[in-house]
């Protein structure tokens, strides 16, 4: 089918799709060699209120997936020099168990979705697609998906880290410390969801900016310091050691993916 068809489907589907939610702000990693399916997939994924990342390029996608870890993986089948077949082979050797959709032109015969699971995706969806249909595939993906690490996350609303110090429920929008609330605000509960759902990676000011409070240019850094010492205060239990919310100097901040 011509990408012009394609894509002004999915912008027809998007407009009976309003008022989807999302229990939290779920990342979702695109890799398809076609810019047009990309562009189109992420601002699908956009207006349900995913955070979509994306690559063209199957090797660069591979290192998003280790590198930003994300909580799903929309991968296409047939892309030139490193496939998607390849790619999940790849990544389940390497240890990752990151959800995986396949959304291909591969088309709906049983043998090739069957070849894709047992290759290791866990879900799979032919081209042409519903908008709403692939999103309420990722949604049924990222509910039935338990990955489990050696900190304890083991549970899509409740993050327990360091024998259960620190718990972020993201159903109730709260952060407790021994089993005590901290009381945070919205914005100081948006940030620590944020960095956390980041883990690893340095977050920039600007970044955080734009991401926690919405700010669409670049606003007053000092706003996420005075906001990240006021946090720290109140989910911090051996100040001035800080161990969940990290300061890269001169870059920015950044939740551990690893604690002592």
């Amino acid at each position: 089918m011509p990408h012009k068809y394609f894509i002004a489907n999915i912008k027809c589907n998007i407009t009976f799709s309003v008022g989807v939610t999302l229990d939290f702000m779920a990342k979702i990693l695109i890799v398809d060699d076609e810019p047009q399916i990309v562009s189109s997939v992420c601002d699908v994924l956009g207006s349900f209120g995913f955070e979509a990342i994306s690559s063209t390029d199957p090797k660069e996608g591979f290192k998003l997936a280790q590198e930003r870890n994300p909580d799903l993986i929309i991968l296409d089948w047939m892309m030139p020099d490193y496939n998607g077949l390849q790619f999940t082979e790849d990544l389940r050797k390497a240890g990752y168990e990151i959800p995986i959709l396949f959304l291909t032109a591969k088309g709906m015969l049983t043998v090739y979705e069957i070849e894709a699971l047992r290759r290791g995706a866990d879900d799979y969806m032919p081209k042409p697609f519903d908008p709403t249909l692939l999103v309420e595939r990722v949604k049924a993906l990222l509910k039935r998906t338990s990955r489990g690490t050696s900190d304890g996350k083991t549970d899509t609303s409740k993050h327990t880290y360091c024998d259960g110090e620190l718990v972020i429920d993201y159903d109730a929008m709260q952060v407790l410390v021994n089993g005590i609330s901290c009381d945070l605000t919205s914005n100081e509960f948006k940030l620590v969801q944020y960095l956390e759902q980041n883990a690893g990676r340095v977050c920039t000011r600007d970044e955080l900016l734009s991401k926690v409070w919405n700010y669409a240019f670049s606003g007053d850094v000092r706003t996420v310091d005075v906001t990240v010492r006021r946090t720290r205060k109140k989910i911090e239990p051996n100040q001035p050691n800080y161990k969940y919310i990290l300061t890269r100097r001169g870059s920015g901040y950044y939740f551990p993916k690893e604690f002592n």
